[in-house]
């Protein structure tokens, strides 16, 4: 892994161990697979990502949330 700490953590002044890798732009949302759309995240900032993610998907299909 190029940077050991979780990205998010980082932009906030936290110091958090990257354990997950992330797509920055998810490639169901046409992300590049490749180190420019990679970052770390923590789990918990990947999850938080994840959720947000989720629930924009469904507005836009129309499913509400």
């Amino acid at each position: 892994m190029r940077d050991p700490l979780c990205a998010e953590c980082t932009r906030l002044g936290r110091v958090s161990l990257a354990t997950q890798r992330d797509h920055i732009v998810p490639l169901a949302e046409g992300g590049a697979d490749d180190h420019t759309n990679e970052q770390g995240l923590c789990d918990d900032c990947h999850r938080e990502k994840s959720l947000a993610e989720a629930l924009t998907g469904r507005r836009r299909a129309g499913g509400g949330g």
